[in-house]
């Protein structure tokens, strides 16, 4: 709430501002720190703790030394309030009742700044709004991407890297093979996790690269080539890293893993700035980008009297309504089965089943308020692992919502090869995925169910639990997964889980409420 705090600074230098005024607006600023306070914080011990996002520490006092640079201007404008700032703010509390609903993480982040918006646009208008607008963008730069995206970029990049260490590492003639983003050395194995995906490097620079063109490179195209560059940039030099790892086993680990690191990160640096310095060099700037490090001393306008007092009051109102509206529309009601998976049959057609049971650390992590796990062979010796999630409601915490197969498969050494949606029969479609590892290949079928709707894909699951969420305050949400191996061949383990899928399909309405 820097920006809150510069506006009471200058109107009060200004006596501009009544003592009623400046009295709501404390109030104001005081509820909105606390509503957002558990949001705030848990951005906080996040970014703490996630390497990837660590640098979204820094992006709060980039902001505020930014405003430091406008301060003068900013008390030489005539501030013009604006009723469309209580539309922003009441946006960001939209924003925040959706994200809960949905259990992604970042959205309350963003709500916060939406509304930080919302009280700059309502008390300086457009003109405060657009001087301050680069300043307050660069906040959306902390907030980290939802794992939804986060997974589906974190390993394609990690593959691109193997990929690129390999053939390095053949063009110097060093035997070497690959599977996935496990790197085979014969004597060893490398394998390439998300944390050396490279994702890390491209976030940070990418940061970096905007605040540095805001400040040395302010022609459009330009700035749009230099940040781009900036992603092969960090891919290659982290697939350098890796191939250095297979000669100097002492990287992969402790300082000499850290300081190799800070090396890609001032590699990528030294060239945004070459890059910069080349495009310059052949399209010269018209004149030279003048840096705000010694703000302008500016005469100032005439004030103009404005009463401030409705308009803060107005914004006061909104969010009392708002936080008390969003309290209660984000919490979302706790849905029991219709009767406990114990109750599920172990014997379905010609399969016999065996449950198994998670020990209670993992069940934890999972997060689920029931689960099935089950082990299913026919008299063929056909096997497939029947595995079924329950979640009452969503919330933002470690487990306890429903995520897809291909974020956690991966994490257990599993090779996507193939991913694609097929219907197992007439408006029952499923995710298919093809996985391999150690040279066994599995087919996986997976489905979500929510209020009766079947989905193959997160994406629609988490819009239909935001809108029933809003309408009915329910966001439960089941997962359903089938694993069978490929044996004989793909074709008929396809068609294994497609029967299977059809016996436990009249089953689930027994058990999921709808």
């Amino acid at each position: 709430m820097d920006l809150l705090g510069v506006y009471f600074y200058m109107k009060t230098e200004s006596k501009n501002i009544s003592i009623f005024s400046l009295s709501i607006g404390i109030a104001l600023l005081s509820g909105i720190l606390w509503f957002y306070y558990h949001s705030l914080l848990n951005l906080i011990i996040f970014l703490s703790k996630d390497e990837d996002f660590s640098f979204g520490l820094l992006i709060p006092l980039v902001t505020i030394y930014l405003i430091y640079l406008k301060l003068p201007k900013l008390r030489s404008m005539s501030w013009l309030p604006s009723w469309f700032g209580l539309v922003i703010i009441a946006a960001g509390f939209v924003i925040y009742i959706f994200g809960k609903l949905v259990a992604i993480f970042p959205f309350p982040m963003i709500s916060f700044i939406v509304v930080l918006i919302g009280i700059i646009y309502l008390l300086g208008g457009w003109l405060v709004f657009r001087e301050l607008a680069f300043p307050i963008f660069i906040l959306f730069l902390m907030v980290p991407l939802p794992s939804l995206i986060l997974k589906q970029i974190s390993f394609p990049l990690q593959l691109i890297s193997s990929q690129l260490a390999t053939a390095f590492l053949h063009a110097l003639q060093v035997p070497v093979m690959r599977q996935g983003n496990i790197i085979d050395l014969g004597v060893r194995q490398l394998q390439v996790v998300a944390a050396c995906s490279g994702l890390r490097y491209i976030l940070s620079l990418s940061a970096l690269g905007i605040i540095f063109c805001y400040f040395y490179q302010r022609k459009l195209w330009k700035a749009i080539i230099i940040i781009i560059s900036i992603v092969p940039a960090a891919i290659l030099s982290n697939a350098l890293r890796v191939t250095a790892m297979a000669f100097w086993p002492v990287l992969q680990e402790g300082f000499w893993h850290t300081f190799s690191g800070w090396l890609i990160f001032i590699f990528c640096f030294g060239f945004l700035s070459i890059i910069n310095y080349t495009l310059n060099c052949f399209f010269p700037p018209l004149q030279n980008v003048r840096t705000e490090a010694v703000a302008p001393k500016i005469s100032k306008l005439p004030d103009r009297k404005v009463s401030y007092a409705p308009y803060l009051l107005m914004a006061l109102l909104l969010f009392v309504s708002s936080a008390f509206l969003a309290s209660r529309l984000a919490e979302a009601s706790h849905i029991e089965l219709l009767q406990s998976f114990d109750k599920f049959p172990m014997h379905l057609d010609s399969w016999q089943g065996k449950r198994f049971y998670l020990d209670s650390e993992m069940a934890r992590t999972v997060g689920a308020d029931d689960y099935l796990e089950a082990t299913f062979s026919d008299p063929q010796n056909d096997i497939v692992s029947l595995w079924i999630a329950f979640f009452s409601s969503q919330a933002f915490k470690i487990g306890g919502t429903v995520h897809s197969p291909m974020h956690c498969l991966p994490g257990s050494g599993w090779t996507i090869q193939e991913s694609k949606i097929v219907e197992v029969t007439p408006g029952f479609p499923v995710r298919l995925l093809l996985i391999e590892k150690d040279g066994q290949r599995q087919i996986v079928f997976y489905w979500y169910l929510h209020r009766g709707r079947w989905m193959a894909s997160e994406y629609p699951l988490r819009f239909y639990m935001g809108l029933s969420g809003i309408l009915s305050q329910r966001n439960d949400a089941t997962i359903v997964r089938l694993i069978t191996p490929d044996q004989p061949n793909l074709s008929s383990a396809q068609e294994r889980l497609k029967n299977f899928t059809h016996l436990i399909i009249p089953l689930l309405p027994k058990f999921i409420p709808n």
